[in-house]
């Protein structure tokens, strides 16, 4: 985020929440301010990256944290007696996730 500002000032936001019903105007989402330049001539620019990082908040808020499809699918398979289990992929990982944690020791 880059401020300049020339003159001290107050900030300008717009709040449009205002519009809205009161229950929506207790969350936090901040989606509908917009911060601009001031009568003073200050302004406030959102690097690229700010920008990215709360497209990807959005986008893991919004995302089921229980993958209910997949969960049905491997539900069947382990019924119907058709799940297998990749021993050797199972040891990998064991073996990747003790590798990367310094031997159990310290966490990277």
């Amino acid at each position: 985020m880059k401020v300049s500002n020339q003159v001290p000032m107050q900030p300008t936001v717009v709040d449009k929440s205002k519009e809205s019903t009161p229950s929506s105007r207790a969350t936090t989402d901040t989606s509908n301010l917009q911060v601009g330049r001031g009568s003073s001539g200050a302004s406030v620019e959102i690097s690229e990256h700010a920008q990215l990082m709360k497209q990807a908040s959005e986008i893991a808020r919004n995302t089921p944290d229980i993958r209910r499809d997949k969960v049905e699918m491997l539900k069947k398979s382990i019924k119907d007696g058709t799940y297998q289990v990749e021993s050797s992929k199972i040891a990998d990982r064991l073996v990747d996730e003790h590798m990367r944690t310094d031997f159990g020791k310290n966490l990277l």
